[in-house]
């Protein structure tokens, strides 16, 4: 198949060639005509035949079914353009063992064997038990390195195993998140098989690359199971400088709060739990791993994939040809005072047409993502707005895609993060003249957020910004002034909190204070809007209260 690029390919562009074949028959038929025209111009004369409406039947005749071969030879090319997610049935599971080879895993612990060589042991049965599963192997120090790529023969997985020492690779430091990147990279794209990563590790690391690598991970719906080695109480290790000695520990917690983490946030994305932490001193954990790759794989997982246009094409070339014969039968003349909305039209559609295949895969992902919201499948709107941000080449879209994605999480009742993208577009996008509506949206959003969290102030500022932003906007009026009447009715409910404890005697002496208290307010209240500059102009953004 010729790529021209992700979104536009051919299968058989050697096709085109008929194209040439069909232009030079024009041409011939056209050379043609006109010396028969010529032959005959007396015949027309003395005949009442219109000369130049046969012309014009002719000419329309021909260009509609060139037009109509031209689409059917673009139809046999086999063209595909724009993209769709298909689901596919995984068959079968592909392991990547990550190894983490840096010096704290030489580390002694009570058992009287290093971590190294613990996992040595523990990965060899490991392996004893996994028939019919394709495994790849990848060292993890300061950096990650595919030493096995993905194999069903075992024998030279045991021979790297055997050999697995902190010399294999001279890089410093410790990164498990390189080493998990390298893990995914070793499985082939669009493969049949359920990937899966097992990383042996006490996990310690150099560069707190773990967090950002398992999110990744999750994205692309791959479990990864992290199997800890070592001793949470410490022990002391020489260093790579070979003089000095450290403490070292099993970062169990650790694993565990950043597993618990990513499956929180990866809820968009799976709703079953990707990432795991197993504790390999425990008596079930080998049970745990390998009933996860010897059992029957269902796991479904979408791919993206070309869109064939050919039924498309085969359509336009039958409409086309059949309307050859429709226009070489229409008297211009008497058309001539509709000509100019005829052509009106073709031009929208054409327009239209030229503006759906030109239209980017971040706009064609953002509409997806918003018809799927309104639809209510947030998990496919969730990964349609991700990629749109993803794919943006300009601010002003991967802006409008944010806040997608933070309208589904805020469906999805994840507050902080939708949160988080709405403060992103507001610090990243400038707040230029053509841009108003959309700010006022975000600190809409931001208000709404807030009310739902009980945060009523931070709510009527964000919905009185949104009114400066975008004056039209009646709920951010209507949301704003509920805002304020929550405000008083909680500072109210404070009051008579505090006043609850007084005695019976001074009860009319405080309901005094409190209607003073009223009035004070009432009042400040009163004078704050006085202050404020009315506009007898125009102006769309005043607070219209």
């Amino acid at each position: 198949m010729n790529t021209i690029n992700s979104l536009f390919s051919v299968e058989r562009p050697y096709v085109f060639i008929l194209i040439l074949i069909a232009f030079l028959f024009v041409i011939i038929s056209i050379f043609r005509f006109m010396k028969i025209e010529n032959a005959v111009k007396d015949f027309y004369k003395s005949s009442s035949i219109d000369s130049k409406r046969f012309r014009h039947s002719f000419f329309l005749r021909i260009i509609f079914r060139f037009l109509s071969l031209c689409f059917a030879v673009v139809a046999l090319s086999g063209i595909s353009f724009g993209t769709k997610q298909v689901p596919i049935q995984k068959s079968g599971f592909a392991v990547s063992f990550v190894f983490d080879i840096s010096y704290s895993m030489n580390a002694v612990d009570e058992n009287g064997l290093s971590r190294l060589e613990a996992v040595k042991l523990y990965s060899k049965k490991l392996l004893s038990k996994m028939d019919t599963v394709s495994v790849s192997a990848v060292l993890a120090k300061g950096d990650g390195f595919v030493a096995v790529p993905l194999t069903e023969d075992f024998s030279s997985v045991y021979t790297l195993i055997d050999s697995l020492s902190p010399h294999l690779m001279t890089s410093k430091g410790s990164s498990l998140g390189r080493g998990i990147d390298c893990a995914v990279s070793s499985f082939p794209g669009n493969s049949s098989q359920s990937n899966i990563i097992f990383v042996f590790t006490d996990g310690d690391e150099t560069d707190d690359e773990l967090y950002p690598s398992l999110e990744r991970c999750a994205k692309f719906q791959i479990p990864v199971y992290m199997i800890g080695f070592g001793s949470e109480d410490g022990t002391k290790v020489l260093a790579g400088d070979g003089k000095t000695y450290v403490d070292t520990f099993l970062m169990a917690n650790k694993m565990k709060n950043i597993a618990l983490d990513v499956n929180k946030n990866s809820k968009a994305f799976s709703r079953s739990e990707l990432i795991h932490y197993v504790c390999a001193s425990s008596s079930s954990s080998a049970h745990v791993l390998l009933s996860k790759i010897n059992g029957k794989s269902d796991v479904f997982s979408y791919e993206t994939r070309s869109v064939s246009r050919h039924d498309f094409f085969i359509f336009l070339s039958v409409v086309f040809f059949v309307l050859s014969f429709v226009v070489s039968e229409i008297n211009i003349q008497s058309l001539k005072s509709k000509f100019s909305h005829i052509s009106s039209i073709m031009i929208l559609c054409v327009v239209f047409f030229a503006s759906f295949n030109s239209c980017s895969s971040e706009r064609k992902r953002i509409l997806d993502g918003t018809w799927a919201y309104y639809n209510g499948n947030y998990r496919k709107a969730t990964i349609d707005f991700i990629n749109a941000t993803d794919l943006s080449q300009n601010d002003k879209t991967r802006s409008y895609a944010l806040f997608g994605l933070s309208s589904t999480y805020i469906s999805l009742e994840e507050y902080d993060v939708a949160l988080e993208k709405l403060d992103k577009i507001a610090s990243d996008f400038a707040e230029t003249s053509d841009n108003q509506k959309l700010m006022g949206a975000v600190f809409y959003n931001k208000g709404v957020i807030f009310s739902r969290k009980g945060d009523f102030a931070n709510a009527r500022e964000c919905f009185k910004k949104s009114i400066l932003f975008d004056g039209s906007n009646i709920d951010a009026k209507i949301n704003l002034e509920l805002c304020s009447e929550r405000e008083k009715s909680e500072k109210m409910k404070t009051n008579a909190a505090e006043f609850s404890g007084v005695s019976e005697s001074k009860q009319n002496e405080n309901d005094s204070l409190q209607e003073s208290l009223f009035n004070i307010v009432k009042e400040n209240e009163q004078n704050h809007w006085k202050k404020i500059p009315k506009d007898n102009g125009d102006d769309k953004n005043v607070l219209d209260y």
